[in-house]
């Protein structure tokens, strides 16, 4: 019971640090920084997919979102826990996490006041990798995958704007409504990568700020 309490908080720790940096601390280069940290020191393997490599692989709701960034590191992050020992040819747990380090709301800019505290529009992530952290720390009996959708909603003239038409990896269409609905966007592509490796559960987890208002 120890055991579980300490990896928890740990996880809860490792997920708050992250969510309290300023998006000028935590970019995605930064936040891949400490995810390849994380990486090495828990044995999981990582594979991430850069802003280029989404573009070829028709991934088009996430470079959609990406692309009005000065700095073209977004991309999306995908970390493999395997137990030793476990189950031969066991289904993973997936989890899947919202990671925009800034969100400005893009063409459809957030007014001042809900702009404010925007760099907590990554906590999703935030949680995912908190939890894949505890489970480690667990040794859980099955192996986990963690995808994080990392990237900034900037404004400018490469943004992405209200009725552009993209088509995501899986070859869905999406027209696009409103700019401020990112974390679909980013979270579309990187669920569809998620469910091509067949987990048995996928868990996904995003800030949705403006509708827990409205809720």
């Amino acid at each position: 019971r120890l055991l579980r309490t300490r990896a928890e908080a740990e996880g809860n720790a490792l997920a708050r640090h992250l969510t309290v940096l300023p998006s000028n601390f935590l970019t995605p280069t930064e936040y891949m920084k400490k995810v390849r940290r994380l990486a090495r020191s828990h044995g999981w393997r990582l594979k991430f997919y850069d802003f280029k490599t989404l573009q070829q692989m028709g991934a088009g709701a996430f470079t959609a979102v990406a692309q009005g960034s000065p700095v073209a590191d977004a991309g999306i992050a995908h970390l493999r826990y395997e137990p030793r020992g476990g189950r031969a040819n066991a289904r993973a747990v997936a989890l899947v996490g919202k990671g925009i380090c800034y969100d400005t709301g893009g063409v459809n800019l957030k007014t001042a006041q809900y702009m404010y505290g925007m760099h907590g529009d990554m906590q999703g992530s935030a949680v995912a990798l908190g939890i894949l952290h505890a489970l480690t720390q667990l040794k859980v009996r099955f192996p986990v995958d963690c995808w994080l959708a990392l990237a900034m909603n900037h404004i400018g003239s490469r943004a992405y704007k209200p009725n552009d038409v993209v088509t995501a990896v899986n070859g869905v269409t999406i027209e696009v409504v409103d700019t401020d609905a990112e974390g679909r966007m980013v979270l579309a592509d990187t669920l569809a990568l998620a469910a091509r490796q067949k987990p048995r559960l996928i868990m996904d987890y995003a800030t949705l700020t403006g509708a827990c208002k409205r809720a």
